[in-house]
């Protein structure tokens, strides 16, 4: 069933088009790596999935009551929260009892130890972790990840991938981390000439079809 689509996209910013007469699909519980070289509308696409941005032409359709969780690249907090504080702050709702729980052991397993410690004097990569752990905490139909290992150790990571490979809804990517995208990832979306273009499997699958099409025009 597809819950989320985007049909003939248009979409430029400043004086580039990103996306033109784009289109692609999503089906429950896919896990999706976005990829493309730097400057293509990794990020933009993610934020019209998100809702965060329209684009100039063209229609996303959701399915109803659809929820989705987004994961910036650079997450912005409140400097002088705590940080059980900024996680109540980033989830769609006031979290509740059991939420909080989750979120504790969760940044626990993640290393951040200090729920009354001020967001502010965390380093980067604790505060990637935090935001991670705000977006997981409470379930949603569609998780989407900028960047999500940017800042991550090694543990971090493969954690991270162990939950992603679990999770039961459906999950964008946008990662560097072609080791991590090969792990996680069910199908991969290329963005290229402002095209979007589908390769069912995982990082490897898409590298060796790639070969197979420069294979085939030599």
């Amino acid at each position: 069933m597809n819950i989320l689509s985007l049909e003939n996209i248009t979409h430029s910013y400043t004086e580039r088009k990103l996306f033109d007469d784009a289109s692609f699909y999503l089906h429950e519980g896919e896990k999706v790596g976005i990829i493309g070289i730097n400057g293509t509308g990794k990020s933009t696409l993610l934020k019209i999935m998100a809702g965060l941005e329209v684009p100039d032409s063209g229609n996303v359709i959701k399915a109803s009551n659809l929820m989705i969780h987004y994961l910036p690249q650079n997450p912005k907090f409140n400097e002088d929260d705590t940080v059980i504080e900024s996680v109540q702050n980033m989830v769609h709702h006031h979290a509740n009892e059991d939420e909080l729980v989750k979120a504790k052991a969760m940044m626990t397993r993640l290393g951040i130890n200090n729920f009354e410690q001020k967001t502010g004097e965390l380093s980067g990569g604790q505060r990637k972790r935090l935001a991670l752990v705000s977006v997981l905490i409470t379930p949603c139909d569609i998780l989407i990840l900028d960047e999500p290992t940017n800042h991550l150790d090694l543990n971090s990571i493969s954690w991270l991938e162990t939950y992603l490979m679990n999770y039961n809804g459906a999950v964008f990517i946008v990662s560097h981390d072609r080791f991590f995208l090969n792990r996680v990832v069910t199908k991969v979306i290329e963005i290229e000439n402002g095209a979007l273009s589908m390769y069912m499997g995982n990082y490897r699958a898409y590298s060796e079809k790639k070969q197979q099409i420069r294979d085939a025009k030599l």
